[in-house]
């Protein structure tokens, strides 16, 4: 059986269909079950390079298949007993639903990483949007917020996997990013759950 290759960054390697795939290490492997009703648990929440599995526990063909236009993944039709994976690589909010029954949606979050979480304004905190660089015609978007004020563009069309954050005042700090192809209009995820860091 041959496997579609989908050459972005937030698709580790094949889509191997039922198989966790192999290019970069997963950090957990989380299952979502497939029913008559809809996808559970739902929403479902896991790191960078996290392994998605959907088993489908029904009685009825069902799939999962990313949204357009950004359509990352499409696992086919999965039969029942059937269990097939996805593993995410970058930041953001990636919802997807059952092509057969669209009335069966779900949402994977994939949180943003800071390190450290707190420091001084003479630290360099790192921001990681996913575990590798952006190719082709993808690219993250980083945004700022600064206490409980507005969301604010800190880079934007970043290809690095990661870029640094040197404060030059105390405060809370949030960032968020996403998932962006450029050479399709609209075509993103949304924003990751944020992460916080404290510089005192």
């Amino acid at each position: 059986m041959r496997f579609a290759r989908l050459a972005t960054p937030l698709i580790a390697g094949a889509l191997a269909l039922g198989v966790a795939l192999p290019v970069h290490a997963a950090t957990r492997s989380i299952s979502i079950v497939n029913t008559s009703v809809g996808f559970d648990p739902d929403p479902v929440s896991g790191a960078e390079g996290t392994t998605f599995s959907w088993t489908n526990n029904d009685g009825s063909t069902h799939t999962s298949t990313q949204e357009s236009p950004l359509a990352l993944w499409a696992t086919g039709t999965m039969s029942p007993g059937t269990t097939k994976s996805v593993t995410i690589a970058s930041a953001g909010g990636y919802p997807y639903h059952c092509s057969i029954h669209p009335f069966m949606t779900g949402t994977v979050r994939v949180p943003i990483r800071v390190g450290p979480s707190s420091g001084r304004t003479s630290t360099t905190f790192t921001i990681t949007m996913a575990t590798t660089a952006a190719t082709g015609s993808f690219v993250y978007d980083v945004q700022e917020r600064i206490g409980t004020g507005a969301w604010t563009n800190y880079m934007t069309g970043v290809t690095a996997k990661s870029v640094s954050f040197s404060p030059s005042a105390t405060g809370t700090f949030s960032f968020r990013s996403r998932l962006r192809n450029k050479a399709v209009t609209n075509a993103a995820s949304s924003w990751s759950p944020r992460k916080t860091i404290t510089v005192s």
